[in-house]
């Protein structure tokens, strides 16, 4: 390959207008174009293109026309790799970008511009080449798909405008597309839930802010999951512990979690690869490719536990002249690309993926009943938290929780509190898909702690936390908590403060 991406021995860079391949690692399964009879060889790849020297266009108004401008497209790559053997599955589409392969290895699900000006929507590709069908019909469009155990499709939507993905009053929030085509919210938090990915165990995993970016500051993001009802949201890893901005994450072989980092969320900052493991995701943040040079784009698992990705090629060795982005194999162990896979000068390959099956995600069996309203909360113990107290200052005891609700103007309100029992936990019947936040109280009514509204509950799903800020990878102690032999408070009630109390009969 041309001056490698990493510090391993230069390659000769292929002739301009020619395409590179490497197919070790790449062996996949020999499908057939499902309707259309054509063949599609084994080893073939689907990609995401984005001109490298784009033509005039419109001024980028969101977050996918700045990633994917006019021009971009998804294609199926076939061996042996050349003119022939490309097939455009975006096909009548200003932009596209973001495939996704489902399980089975026979659709190809992508993000999509129909006309300058209209929507981003997903789409579904043709293997034949044909026009693609459209999926969604958001308003305000929808991005980055995936897809659950069931094939129905997860995504993000509205599409946010440039620069306004965290600070947005409608944030963008996750949806489900089942096989009717409906669409039914799985997140219900006031900060932007994007770049959804769906992991092996079922849950989905997914880009949003830890608390409210301050004013002028950058967001402090993290990945969450949440099951495919929209059940028991919370934090998997990242807190201030690196690079401010992810996206993209995947789950890698041998227990890694992959995503992208940056310093800035625009489209042309220097994006590396970093992953944390799974076993330990708030303590194993890593880079990923520690010999790597060049930016990353995109990183997906490849075959017999490679890695694909997409870096930035360059020139002849020792140069500063950069090239496109191309497509690198990383084989198991290495800490740095060493096979280029696809170049096409002409193009940036952001995006590629292995058009084969892969294993499908497990399922989750709903408890969520839709006749309700509310949902129910329990909290082992209010007092148990990872906040330090500063040096010289007396520890303070809660002695109530203060039930917080997002407004949809921005800030919250109290929806009243709930006194705690002497082992510091409490139950309530909360506000289904409402963002909730919650204060710890002292005697004197003072906050100890506050977690801003961020977490909430589907109809008639009891979830449970450790404690207020608890610390990470915790498990609860084996003690049966005294909230749970009451009725919960009912918040909001018939006064600001509830008691948990017996019934009198």
């Amino acid at each position: 390959m041309n001056e490698s991406v990493a510090h391993s021995s230069a390659r000769p860079r292929q002739p301009a207008g020619r395409i590179a391949l490497g197919l070790a690692g790449l062996v996949g399964l020999g499908l057939l174009a499902g309707g259309c009879g054509r063949s599609v060889p084994s080893g073939s790849l689907v990609l995401a293109q984005v001109p490298v020297a784009p033509g005039a266009s419109a001024t980028a108004a969101d977050v996918l026309d700045e990633r994917y401008p006019a021009g971009s497209r998804v294609l199926l790559v076939s061996p042996p790799f050349g003119p022939d053997n490309l097939r455009v599955l975006s096909r009548g589409l200003v932009a596209a970008g973001d495939p996704v392969v489902a399980p089975d290895g026979r659709r190809v699900i992508f993000v999509g511009k129909m006309a300058p000006g209209q929507a981003w929507q997903i789409y579904e590709g043709r293997l034949g080449g044909q026009r693609p069908k459209a999926l969604t019909a958001m308003p305000g469009g929808a991005m980055h798909p995936a897809l659950i155990a069931t094939d129905e499709i997860v995504f993000s939507s509205p599409v946010p405008k440039l620069g306004e993905i965290w600070t947005a009053i409608e944030p963008a929030a996750l949806y489900a597309r089942d096989h009717a085509g409906q669409a039914r919210r799985l997140t219900f938090g006031r900060r932007a839930a994007v770049e959804p990915t769906v992991l092996q165990d079922g849950r989905i995993l997914f880009v949003s802010a830890r608390v409210d970016p301050e004013e002028g500051k950058a967001p402090s993001l993290a990945l969450f999951t949440v099951n495919n009802d929209g059940s028991e949201v919370l934090a998997y890893a990242l807190n201030r512990d690196g690079a401010p901005f992810v996206r993209r994450p995947r789950e890698l072989p041998g227990g890694l979690i992959g995503f992208l980092a940056s310093e800035s969320e625009r489209e042309h900052a220097t994006l590396r690869a970093e992953a944390v493991r799974s076993a330990r995701p708030f303590a194993s943040r890593t880079n990923l490719f520690p010999g790597a040079v060049a930016p990353c784009r995109s990183l997906e698992p490849g075959a017999d536990a490679s890695l694909l990705a997409c870096f930035e090629s360059r020139g002849a060795a020792g140069s500063e002249n950069r090239g496109s982005f191309a497509v690198y194999r990383i084989a198991p162990g290495e800490t740095a690309p060493g096979e280029l896979v696809f170049d096409d000068p002409a193009w940036h390959e952001v995006e590629a993926t292995r058009l084969a099956a892969r294993s499908r995600p497990m399922g989750h069996m709903s408890a969520m009943n839709p006749e309700r309203d509310t949902g129910i909360l329990l909290c082992l113990d209010a007092n148990f938290t990872r906040v330090r107290v500063p040096a010289g200052q007396p520890a303070r005891t809660a002695e109530r929780v203060r039930v917080l609700a997002a407004r949809p103007a921005g800030g919250s309100e109290a929806l009243g509190e709930v006194v705690l029992q002497s082992d510091g936990s409490f139950m309530a019947e909360v506000p289904a898909d409402t963002a909730l936040g919650f204060e710890s109280l002292d005697a004197e009514g003072q906050v100890i702690h506050r977690l801003a509204p961020s977490i909430w509950v589907r109809p008639g799903e009891n979830r449970s936390c450790v404690g207020c800020h608890e610390p990470y990878n915790r498990s609860p102690r084996n003690a049966r908590p005294l909230a749970v032999g009451l009725p919960p408070a009912r918040i909001p009630g018939p006064s600001p403060v509830v008691t948990q109390t017996t019934p009198t009969r």
